[in-house]
């Protein structure tokens, strides 16, 4: 209880930091323009404790998670796993599924599959354009193609979760987790559960990851999907890409990430 009180008072604090009214706090959170951002960097706190249980039964990695807010062309990470021992590190990306975008089958795509949403949140200008180009590997024109995109060395692994991909604004204009009855009857037989609650359960608290390089087309085989890039060794990690839900692909559960990290880490 004295956790839940410190939580009410941390929010009264805020509010009358930023001068809001606390009695609507529940009503801004809801707003369909604010659930996006908040389950997004949400989602970095919940994965963090899910990297602490997974992580648990060895203690050579602990988890650090940097706040702040990053410049463009930096090399900020969500979080990072370090090895204690060696002082190897991981740098992670939280990334969530684009919203509504489970597909059973697409003109490009033929089997089930989602999208995740791996752009940058802040387009790069001109001037960053410059700069970075001035600093790094890559020219101004490749930037230039690329001004939303990451390029795979950004970061290490990215970490994804899909119940996204069944969320749907509902005409009552809330942003919710509302699959449609083919949608559940799919996810029941994915989970292999009986009942959309267990689906929900199961969305929740599974996470996967993939290894950054694994999303580039340079090495994944896969043709840029930027109109204006026709660079078969391009580097840079799509906007979307795809996350197959047929066991296919280099995406792996969280359950995995242990024994990846002792071959990597060590």
């Amino acid at each position: 209880m004295s956790k839940e009180l410190d939580t009410i008072r941390n929010l009264k604090n805020y509010c009358d930091r930023h001068g809001l009214v606390f009695s609507y706090l529940d009503e801004i959170v809801n707003e369909p323009k604010v659930v996006p951002m908040i389950r997004g960097i949400g989602f970095e706190y919940t994965l963090q404790e899910a990297l602490l249980q997974t992580l648990s039964s060895d203690k050579r990695y602990e988890i650090i998670k940097e706040k702040g807010n990053p410049q463009l062309g930096s090399t900020d990470s969500d979080l990072i796993i370090k090895n204690r021992i060696n002082n190897k590190k991981l740098r992670v990306e939280c990334k969530l599924a684009k919203n509504d975008s489970f597909s059973s089958s697409s003109r490009v795509v033929k089997f089930p599959h989602c999208q995740i949403k791996v752009m940058r949140s802040r387009t790069m200008g001109d001037e960053v354009i410059e700069r970075v180009a001035k600093n790094g590997k890559y020219s101004v024109e490749q930037l230039s193609k690329h001004k939303d995109s990451y390029p795979y060395e950004k970061f290490d692994l990215l970490v994804t979760n899909i119940r996204n991909a069944f969320y749907r604004t509902t005409p009552e204009g809330e942003f919710l987790f509302s699959p449609t009855a083919s949608e559940e009857v799919f996810l029941k037989d994915f989970f292999n559960v009986n009942t959309i609650e267990e689906v929900d359960d199961k969305l929740k608290n599974t996470h996967f990851f993939i290894p950054s390089r694994n999303l580039a087309p340079r090495f994944n085989g896969e043709p840029c999907r930027k109109k204006n890039c026709e660079d078969i060794n391009c580097e840079f990690i799509p906007n979307y890409p795809i996350f197959p839900l047929d066991g296919s692909g280099d995406w792996h559960s969280l359950d995995n990430l242990l024994n990846y990290l002792n071959r990597v880490l060590n």
